[in-house]
């Protein structure tokens, strides 16, 4: 027997049933049905079969219902109309109320119109008209709404909100007011899941004791923590100023850190710290930068610049400013070059402590030492205190270098320049006379005492005063042999002085002046630079 024609019918008779069973589906899947209604009747408007239902109407598609006061149902359009007191619900998705809907059911598009009130059990939106589809559980507006939860009220022109993710996206005059802070914005995302706030586009934040600007990063509203990762300010008490590439803050936990760029200035200690990696912790009161790491006091007429490998500023247990630098940190203001292999500053007592090795080059004059300490008065140099093998030289010419050594020496500070030191123990000294100033040497005095005291003006000995029987031998310069005519001890550091030069100038290079704080708030110019200013505070250019 030939079952060919056979099987040829049931696989005809199989394909027809699929596609029957296909047809179904898609029509059980675009129909609108009646749950419930008082009162329905039919009627014809512009050739086409409508149902009108009145009274507490029930209408479904699968998950989703609509309620409403009254209806029309076309049946060839798949098309309803719901009137007076409207409600519709995709359970676990959306639960929406208004005063008009229309909803299509082969595209499961519904536009929501008039006094339209949408929940999904945590937040809320109001505004006048709402477009949602129920397929993709997405729902937009174009023409202004506001949505609040339990800690915050925003308003948007435009807005999107996927229910399956609870991500909003808000667009176009971004308004939030938080419980903590405000926010304006062009664009913002939330979500209500995970509280998290993305930024996309300038956005500005403020509290009540902090501005922040930021076109790109988050806020995480239940733990507290942002991070702006685009552009990033934050001006505290209008004091405080930081900027980086990238900051991140832990507010629960007051810590946090800065990175690419980095900028902290504060106007009250009229002081900044720039470099390319800072971690903070604002509970405990410190602070650590690195990566090129500068600081800048700005507070005298003579800037002073700090460099190092590491700057650490801490708060004492009397509350108290303390700064330490390593490895190798510089100080440079005017013309006064200091080098150690690290230091300290104590606010309590105003004192910088060099250690290991300290240099300092002041007016021409090398002054090394084992220890030494700089007092400050204000925020200016006030004395130096030099302590074992202190030595002091003074390069007069290529040749020719004045010499002053003794145990411990005492150096007074008039504006940045040495104008008097005073030097104790096994004082020695050499220094070259000249005739005429500008007529060259006539001889070097070379002199022993066991104390001695030196006047200087611009750099030059004008004045010197010895105690206890001072030995002291006039050469002729003739007779001097330059290269042997130096105290035991002498070390000219010309080439220390060079390094110590190019790593302040790699400093200021690499972490250059920003200015950005004028662009949020707008100071007066200063009349004599046009780099932006803080009031009554000029922040230095890079050199």
């Amino acid at each position: 027997m030939n079952f060919t024609p056979y099987l040829l019918l049931l696989t005809l008779a199989a394909q027809l049933g699929v596609a029957k069973q296909s047809f179904a589906q898609q029509a059980v899947k675009n129909t609108i049905d009646i749950e419930q209604a008082r009162e329905f009747t039919f009627e014809d408007l512009g050739g086409e079969r409508v149902r009108r239902l009145t009274g507490n109407v029930i209408l479904k598609q699968q998950d989703v219902l609509l309620y409403c006061d009254s209806a029309l149902l076309f049946a060839d359009s798949k098309l309803a109309k719901a009137y007076g007191n409207v409600r519709i619900v995709q359970e676990g998705k959306l639960n929406g109320t208004c005063r008009y809907l229309e909803y299509n059911g082969s595209t499961k598009d519904a536009v929501l119109r008039q006094q339209v009130y949408l929940t999904d059990g945590e937040m809320n939106l109001t505004t006048e008209e709402l477009f949602y589809n129920a397929q993709s559980k997405i729902a937009r507006y174009q023409q202004g709404a506001v949505t609040r939860n339990a800690e915050a009220t925003l308003k948007s022109l435009r807005g999107t909100y996927d229910s399956n993710t609870k991500q909003f996206y808000y667009r176009t005059r971004v308004s939030l007011d938080h419980r903590d802070f405000k926010l304006t914005a062009d664009t913002l995302l939330y979500n209500n899941l995970s509280e998290r706030a993305d930024f996309v586009g300038p956005t500005n934040i403020k509290t009540d004791r902090s501005k922040t600007y930021t076109e790109g990063g988050w806020y995480k509203s239940k733990t507290k923590e942002f991070y702006l990762n685009k552009n990033g300010r934050i001006a505290v008490d209008s004091q405080q100023f930081i900027k980086a590439d990238t900051i991140y803050f832990d507010e629960s936990k007051e810590l946090g850190y800065c990175r690419g760029n980095v900028q902290l200035i504060d106007t009250v200690e009229k002081s900044e710290i720039r470099g390319g990696y800072s971690r903070f912790n604002r509970k405990a009161g410190w602070n650590l930068v690195y990566e090129y790491p500068l600081l800048i006091n700005f507070g005298e007429k003579d800037t002073l610049y700090l460099t190092a490998d590491t700057i650490y500023q801490y708060k004492d247990k009397n509350e108290k400013s303390v700064m330490r630098a390593w490895h190798l940190p510089v100080i440079q203001q005017a013309d006064l070059l200091v080098h150690c292999d690290s230091l300290s500053y104590v606010e309590a007592d105003s004192m910088f402590r060099l250690f290991t090795l300290p240099i300092i080059w002041s007016g021409g004059f090398q002054i090394t030492s084992e220890f030494k300490e700089i007092y400050t008065k204000g925020k200016a140099f006030d004395r130096m205190e030099m302590y074992r093998e202190s030595f002091m030289v003074k390069q007069e010419d290529s040749l020719h270098y004045s010499q002053i050594k003794g145990k411990d020496v005492t150096a007074y500070f008039s504006g940045q320049q040495i104008s008097r030191m005073d030097v104790k123990g096994n004082g020695e000294s050499i220094y070259y006379v000249e005739d005429e100033p500008g007529q060259g040497f006539m001889g070097a005095n070379k002199i022993e005492s066991s104390n001695i005291t030196i006047w200087l003006e611009d750099n030059r000995p004008v004045d010197i005063r010895f105690y206890v029987k001072p030995v002291a031998v006039m050469t002729p310069i003739d007779k001097v042999d330059p290269v042997t005519f130096r105290l035991k001890g002498f070390n000219w550091q010309g080439e220390r002085l060079t390094q110590v030069q190019f790593r302040m100038a790699e400093a200021l290079s690499c972490s250059p002046e920003q200015g950005w704080y004028a662009e949020l708030y707008p100071q007066k110019k200063s009349t004599e630079e046009t780099s932006t200013v803080v009031p009554a505070v000029e922040i230095p250019k890079a050199k």
